[in-house]
């Protein structure tokens, strides 16, 4: 069949079939991009949101039973020292998540009261406590879980913005393969207008 053609429309059927290899080419790389987006979006949600949101969880528990505990006047060494141990390890793993500014600044904050805490919480222990010195621990612990609340914020944030931007990445993914498949019958139906319906040349007689 495409022996029969013309040496304009073999041409013509021949930039056709470039533009749709050049669309296909540039469309798969638009699609990977997109899905690479979604998929860092994902695991990031995942391991800097979720996974962070549980360690604030899991922080805020604790000093809510050290606070439980001071309010009741009933101290506990063993206890202190095994959660003390665990907060230390919870704000290492905190450190080695992505951080915003705003939350990177929050948690320095948080090390440095815990560490101020620290130094409260050992005269707790001693037979004769103050009242000023119960008050100073109490309001120590609530600062540290006001700065909590301020980071499970910053984590709801996040992953909104994080979602936001998957479900671009998705509706540019669905608009491009609209356009693609769009261009391809358009390509098609004028690769079938140039095989089946050739432009017919029009001759002219010239008259001596």
């Amino acid at each position: 069949m495409f022996t029969k053609l013309t040496v304009l429309q073999r041409i013509s059927v021949g930039l056709i079939l470039a533009i749709a290899f050049l669309l296909v080419l540039v469309s798969n790389r638009l699609d990977n991009r997109h899905f690479e987006t979604i998929q860092n979006t994902v695991n990031s949600v995942y391991k800097d949101r979720v996974v962070v949101q549980n360690l604030i969880y899991e922080l805020s528990t604790i000093l809510h039973k050290k606070a439980l505990r001071f309010s009741l006047d009933k101290t506990n060494s063993e206890a202190h020292n095994s959660e003390n141990n665990e907060v230390a390890n919870i704000l290492t793993a905190f450190r080695k998540t992505e951080l915003t500014s705003k939350e990177y600044n929050l948690l320095i904050e948080l090390s440095e009261d815990f560490e101020g805490f620290l130094t409260l919480e050992k005269k707790m222990i001693s037979p004769q406590v103050t009242a000023q010195q119960k008050t100073e621990v109490l309001t120590a612990l609530n600062s540290m879980r006001q700065q909590l609340d301020g980071l499970a914020k910053i984590q709801l944030e996040e992953s909104e913005q994080l979602t936001e931007l998957s479900n671009k990445s998705l509706g540019m993914n669905v608009l491009m393969s609209r356009l693609e498949l769009g261009l391809m019958i358009v390509i098609g139906i004028a690769m079938m207008a140039l095989i089946f319906y050739p432009i017919k040349k029009t001759v002219t007689n010239t008259k001596e």
